[in-house]
């Protein structure tokens, strides 16, 4: 297995090559070095996933058993990001409540246990739905689950395809890649991929509180 950070190297290079085509007016050759980078992001959470937990579960299946593996590098990516960033979010939500009731630090793990259920409040709700990271996760999920990423691939990649990308389009991806690169450098691994109704988590079930 290759060491993580040289996946990361790999993406960055990309990306910044990403940028000096789009600049240079060629977006559509750009276009395919973007989806490249985020692979290899998606290789570099596969590594360090494998690397710090061995029997690990990198992939939530959102390509079913037979993923390439160009897809089960995107399904690592997206559920990776999705996992930090509603983790994080929760963390910090659960570290504003510690201190409003003037938790002590010894008391914590009781605390815990006797306010359990954990449920954010309408408010928290309201201030997750305009998380930064948050937005990026959701945007990067719904871009691999609709083959958006495969095909912004293929349209750099070949003359005649099916779904066409506006330079719009891809300066908003070449800015989604590098909010995720800016993700990976504060992010953790996890031995579980993100749990995901209709993927991982069994429709009407409820993927659980905070």
């Amino acid at each position: 297995m290759a060491d993580p950070v040289g996946y990361l190297a790999n993406a960055e290079r990309l990306l910044s090559d990403a940028e000096c085509l789009h600049t240079a007016g060629r977006s559509r050759s750009a276009s395919t070095l973007i989806v490249v980078a985020l692979e290899q992001m998606g290789e570099f959470v596969e590594a360090l996933t494998r690397q710090t937990y061995p029997d690990a579960d990198v992939h939530m299946g959102i390509f079913g058993a037979k993923a390439n593996a160009h897809a089960k590098r995107q399904d690592a990516l997206a559920g990776h990001v999705m996992n930090y960033a509603f983790g994080a979010y929760a963390g910090r939500i659960m570290a504003k409540r510690l201190a409003v009731d003037g938790v002590a630090e010894e008391n914590v793990v009781e605390y815990m246990l006797r306010t359990q259920p954990h449920h954010f409040t309408e408010e928290e709700q309201a201030l997750q739905g305009s998380c930064p990271d948050i937005e990026a996760a959701q945007r990067l999920m719904h871009y691999v689950r609709s083959n958006m990423l495969k095909d912004l691939r293929e349209f750099g990649l070949y003359e005649n395809n099916n779904r066409t990308f506006s330079t719009d389009e891809i300066t908003h991806m070449l800015e989604l890649a590098s909010r995720v690169r800016g993700i990976l450098r504060r992010s953790w691994v996890t031995p579980e991929p993100f749990g995901l109704v209709g993927v991982n988590i069994p429709e009407g079930a409820s993927p659980g509180g905070l």
